[in-house]
């Protein structure tokens, strides 16, 4: 008995040492695949699994090796690279063809899903040579489809799935419908995995069939000449083991079909954190919101002058439960393109919600923006859904009619709310970056960081911090890495006592064993002791997704 308490205490002084913080290192990984600005995605998406490896994504028209791979284009390609905790090139595979990756994500067993939007034909990159190719809509060389791919840890393609929309069959049989280039579309925004299911965003034109699910295509009727696309937005989930089973979670469209005087949605970002969908979206006129097998109509102030109200309504969606909760602006007949919302992020508290604002900031009309749009974050109570505190950059970047303000990426980290972006030029027919932009808000006020660098992509788990930049000049793109020289990503320390190679828990826990790769390795569900003795030597991380230990065998 004796000796089993001493090698119990042990255990637990080992644990208590190896969970120490050892300080954070900093590594760098360097890509240049463009030779043109026009040819970069300034929004390029990376991530932190929970291993510690990072995922980063690109555009490359010309031949870029990483790591032991080298990529070769067809048109304007993209990649996705992963490296380990150390910094080390775990592998990369490329989309060739025309192809943009918009949203990487990853899911508690560290494999990897990537949407984005593609045209004519892209043949789709896999680390074990089965590579898949998928085609968009016939004779359209827009980025008119969307796609889904999913990856194990490994860079092993293990499915992937492309959607498309079609023109509603009235607007088609009506005579009065004449497209432009690139419509019918659907452009899946963001992914994020949760629960054994994928859920992506997207905004569409016409109808979107997937599985069994449908979201209909909305049309504004101008003077009784021709019919138009109004875009319509909305969230659906997938299957993550096969991307199948699609359900709609939310829709967002007009509220009235053939209309003249509404415009109705504009955009939306959503979040998932413990089963609840929060998300946020712009709109005006009347507009219709499904979510959870209900609908409901909002009605938002307009005139037949073109004065709008452009609301901000937020939701959170928990089963068949729904909660929505409208910010209200001031109409105005200006133009609200700016109106963009970037990014959702929550915590244990709150909800926080980052984009970008024209004339008045709904969450608090006392605040304005200056000169073209401005950066903003709103903190919301995550059960209310009630405004905590907001804060906007006041930056003035330059006449309004030249210059804007644009997000790029936010990560949190102890109610601390970055944001990234830039100040776009759009003069005589030519663009211009003028400015990186990076702020730091939190509920106390707001501190400009002098930004250096150009952040195209960002996130934050953990102690592991990944930001994406670009040298606007040479276009060489760089992956900064901040993360614990332990390789443990999440604190605080998983709690269990250690006998011989077997872990105790205090209550019945979900836990994953993965190596330094970030493989995992090993899963059990709702135990209280877990066994690593058929592992081979070596050193693990245990995790149940919340806080992890690392262990040597």
């Amino acid at each position: 008995m004796k000796k089993t308490l001493l090698i119990a205490s042990l255990g637990l002084l080992s644990m208590n040492l190896q969970t120490q913080a050892e300080g954070l290192q900093e590594w760098t990984a360097k890509v240049t695949g463009v030779s043109t600005i026009d040819e970069l995605y300034l929004q390029a998406p990376v991530c932190v699994d929970q291993a510690g490896s990072t995922y980063t994504t690109g555009q490359f028209t010309q031949p870029i090796t990483i790591g032991s791979t080298t990529l070769e284009p067809i048109a304007n390609s993209a990649y996705l690279a992963k490296y380990h905790a150390d910094g080390t090139a775990a592998w990369a595979i490329g989309l060739s063809g025309a192809a943009t990756i918009t949203s990487v994500t990853t899911d508690e067993s560290n494999n990897v899903y990537i949407a984005g939007t593609f045209a004519d034909v892209v043949l789709v990159g896999s680390t074990d040579g089965k590579t898949q190719e998928i085609k968009g809509a016939e004779n359209e060389t827009n980025k008119t489809a969307s796609f889904i791919a999913s990856y194990n840890a490994d860079g092993a393609l293990q499915a992937v799935r492309t959607f498309l929309a079609q023109t509603n069959e009235d607007a088609a049989n009506s005579g009065l419908y004449f497209p432009d280039n690139g419509y019918p579309y659907i452009t899946i925004k963001h992914l994020e995995a949760g629960n054994g299911k994928i859920y992506a965003s997207a905004t569409h034109t016409g109808d979107v069939l997937i599985d069994d699910m449908k979201w209909g295509g909305m049309y504004l009727n101008v003077f009784d000449f021709m019919y138009s696309d109004l875009e319509s937005g909305g969230i659906f989930s997938l299957n993550a083991a096969d991307l199948k089973g699609a359900a709609s979670v939310a829709h967002i469209s007009v509220a009235e079909q053939f209309q003249s005087t509404q415009m109705g949605f504009e955009n939306l970002n959503f979040t998932v954190d413990n089963g609840t969908v929060y998300l946020c979206f712009v709109a005006n006129g009347k507009v219709k919101y499904d979510a959870a097998g209900k609908s409901e109509e909002i009605t938002l102030t307009y005139d037949d002058l073109g004065s709008f109200e452009h609301a901000y309504i937020v939701s959170s969606i928990k089963d068949a439960t729904v909660k929505t909760k409208t910010f209200h602006a001031p109409a105005h007949t200006e133009s609200a393109a700016y109106n963009r919302i970037g990014a959702l992020k929550a915590d244990d508290k709150n909800l926080y919600i980052g984009g970008t604002f024209f004339q008045q900031l709904a969450f608090d009309n006392a605040q304005t923006h200056t000169d073209g749009t401005d950066l903003f974050v709103a903190a919301l109570n995550r059960e209310t859904l009630e405004l905590q505190w907001s804060h906007v950059s006041g930056l003035s970047e330059g006449d309004g009619k030249y210059f804007s303000e644009n997000f790029n990426a936010m990560t949190v980290n102890g109610g601390v709310v970055s944001v990234y972006g830039y100040v776009l030029q759009d003069q005589n027919n030519e663009k211009k970056i003028t400015a990186p932009l990076e702020y730091s808000f939190a509920g106390s006020g707001a501190a400009n960081e002098n930004a250096t660098a150009l952040i195209t992509g960002a996130d934050r788990r953990g102690e592991t911090s990944a930001l994406r930049s670009v040298d606007t000049e040479s276009l060489e793109t760089t992956l900064t890495v901040s993360a614990p020289t332990t390789g443990i990503q999440d604190v605080p320390a998983l709690e269990t006592r250690r006998v011989g190679n077997t872990f105790f828990f205090d209550r019945a826990t979900d836990v994953q064993v993965y190596d330094l790769q970030g493989r995992l390795l090993q899963q059990a569900r709702k135990v209280t002791s877990l066994s690593i003795d058929h592992l081979q030597q070596g050193v693990y991380v245990l995790t149940d997704g919340r806080a992890s230990v690392k262990v040597q065998k």
